[in-house]
């Protein structure tokens, strides 16, 4: 099993500020020590950039010190004792006064939120007439799940309520995808495609690159799905329950042909859509990797009893397994739990695992696999090399081994499932 000492492992205020960055045309304000800023900005740059070129000149003002998200009040031990209104005012006049936005997000960073600082009447004073969301207590000891959920739940919550007036039959919105996933851009973008060859239209992404705009119409979609249940089930139901807007949860993200199809189909049904282009397309796509895989095979047998080792959340977990043990016939040598605390598939996969008799997989250490095959963060590949371990890395999760993706990848949908085929047969063989 993995654990926080092993793993360079985000928490729920990670998760609150990933969250928060995700939606267009924001600016996310950390009140709170320069300590807490450096990862946060940089993480989010890489995954949607700003900045274009790394000069120290750039975004030289004291709150952005040199990048371009994440601006930062930088909070001291006297500011601790007597209170950072003053900073925050500071920095608040100034993003009022010179920076174009239309969403203005402040979140306490743990230590401040002990404070008292009155955020939100601060805000209120300092900026009426623009929208501005106040996330005061982000958490610590949860993990980053838990804080994307309650950043996107803030959202809906302090905003002024979307309006409802009409369902759009062909319209759905997306739930559970964070700038935390590596592949995010990647991600959005192939399941835009393959529900437009449904007739659907993509509405919001919720904290994944939607807009204001786009979260006022939220109610008027016909189905809220949520990709990782474990970013998005709360946020569903608080929808369902306010807006009675329904909501489907994918069995575990779409990866490979067969969850890929599942969701079209279901998706499909839910709306009244049509999924037969998809799914033929699917069809080709299996038709493709089979002539590859049947190639790699004849010459080497491979990638039939392959094992792999495979690190994630358990909905990540349960697709990936089903994937790789069914379509290419590998066997799971060691199955590794990330934020155990959001596991609301691990039944699910403790099931799984005991259909392929193989439960022992959950117990054993990603640190100490032997497997052939990583599927991982860069920093477990990275640790499991310097241990002089021979074997395949790839990539599934930040923090990643600094791999510049020009052409956004995806390992989800169509695809996503000819990608990971490619990484599979590609680092068999090389």
């Amino acid at each position: 099993m993995s654990n926080y000492l092993n793993n360079i492992t985000p928490d729920s205020f990670s998760g609150a500020l990933f969250a928060l960055e995700g939606v267009a045309r924001s600016v996310v304000l950390l009140n709170g020590p320069t300590g807490c800023k450096f990862y946060h900005s940089a993480t989010s740059d890489n995954q949607l950039i700003r900045q274009f070129e790394f000069d120290p000149l750039n975004y030289p003002e004291k709150w952005y010190f040199g990048q371009p998200r994440v601006p930062c009040t930088y909070l001291d031990n006297g500011d601790y004792i007597y209170g950072g209104a003053d900073k925050l005012i500071e920095a608040l006049t100034f993003l009022r006064d010179n920076v174009t936005f239309e969403l203005l997000c402040i979140v306490n960073s743990p230590g401040a939120a002990l404070i008292g600082d009155d955020l939100c009447g601060i805000a209120k004073t300092v900026i009426p007439y623009r929208p501005v969301v106040v996330l005061e207590t982000p958490g610590f000891s949860s993990d980053v799940c838990a804080g994307h959920e309650a950043a996107a739940l803030a959202l809906l919550k302090q905003l002024p309520p979307p309006k409802a007036d009409r369902t759009v039959s062909r319209r759905v919105n997306l739930l559970g995808l964070s700038l935390f996933h590596r592949n995010h851009t990647g991600d959005v973008a192939e399941l835009r495609r393959i529900f437009s060859l449904c007739g659907l239209h993509l509405g919001c992404v919720l904290c994944g690159g939607g807009s204001l705009a786009d979260m006022a119409v939220m109610p008027e979609a016909a189905l809220n799905i949520v990709i990782h249940p474990e970013y998005g089930l709360k946020t569903a139901e608080y929808l369902k329950t306010h807006y009675g807007t329904p909501f489907y949860v994918c069995d575990g993200p779409p990866i490979g042909f067969a969850a890929t199809e599942k969701l079209l189909r279901e998706v499909c049904d839910l709306t009244g859509a049509d999924a037969s282009d998809a799914i033929r397309e699917s069809e080709q796509a299996r038709a493709r990797a089979y002539a590859f895989i049947s190639r790699v095979n004849s010459l080497t047998g491979l990638p039939k009893g392959v094992s792999f080792a495979v690190e994630g959340n358990c909905s990540e977990l349960y697709v990936y397994v089903d994937f790789l043990v069914r379509y290419f016939g590998m066997i799971p040598e060691c199955v590794s739990i990330l934020n155990p605390q959001s596991s609301v598939f691990k039944e699910r996969l403790t099931e799984l695992l005991s259909d392929f008799g193989l439960t022992n997989a959950m117990e054993r250490d990603i640190l100490n696999t032997n497997a052939e095959l990583v599927f991982a963060s860069g920093n477990t590949i990275s640790k499991l090399r310097l241990k002089k371990h021979v074997f395949t890395g790839i990539e599934t999760a930040l923090p990643t081994l600094g791999y510049l993706d020009v052409v956004p990848k995806t390992q989800l949908g169509t695809g996503g499932a000819l990608h990971v085929t490619e990484l599979i047969l590609n680092g068999l063989m090389y």
